[in-house]
């Protein structure tokens, strides 16, 4: 029982951090967006970084999401039998859609930092950040993932009122 109290816990720090983030991501994209707009009708030309960096930050606000999305069973997915299965099987079903996810997401990591490492030799276009933390994107997707995926299947295992990672 401590275990999934920890776990709880656990998750809850982590969701509360993923949905700030992706929270202050949606946010400034309104911001650069408004800043955009605004510049364009009132100023003789528009800051050129306004467009890169609203693309940037949905690229973020995308990746901090996606583990809220996983832990509440909102991804999209093809629901055409499991509705139908008796609870045990849904269970089943559940917990091997979360390992299955979770492990080509574990398996992609070593991938998705070798495309990492190709950014560390270029720069963005107009903010001249290291596009290394761009791409770094796409290795905290697979981790966020890996940790959600996880974290499900371990509630459907432990949970015994068949709540598992909605509760």
């Amino acid at each position: 029982m401590k275990l999934v109290q920890g776990l709880r816990w656990l998750v809850r720090i982590t969701d509360w951090v993923f949905a700030t983030l992706a929270v202050s991501a949606l946010l400034g994209i309104v911001v650069v967006v408004i800043i955009q707009v605004v510049s364009r009708f009132m100023l003789p030309s528009s800051p050129i970084w306004t467009e890169e960096l609203s693309r940037y930050l949905f690229l973020y606000l995308i990746v901090f999401s996606s583990g809220l999305v996983i832990r509440h069973n909102r991804h999209v997915r093809l629901e055409l039998f499991h509705w139908a299965l008796p609870p045990a099987w849904h269970k089943a079903y559940q917990i091997f859609c979360h390992v299955l996810i979770g492990g080509f997401a574990y398996y992609i990591l070593p991938f998705a930092l070798k495309y990492v490492m190709i950014g560390r030799w270029q720069t963005s276009p107009t903010l001249e950040i290291p596009m290394s933390w761009i791409f770094m994107s796409v290795y905290v997707f697979f981790c966020v993932t890996v940790f959600y995926s996880v974290v499900c299947a371990l509630f459907l295992l432990l949970d015994r009122d068949n709540q598992g990672a909605e509760s």
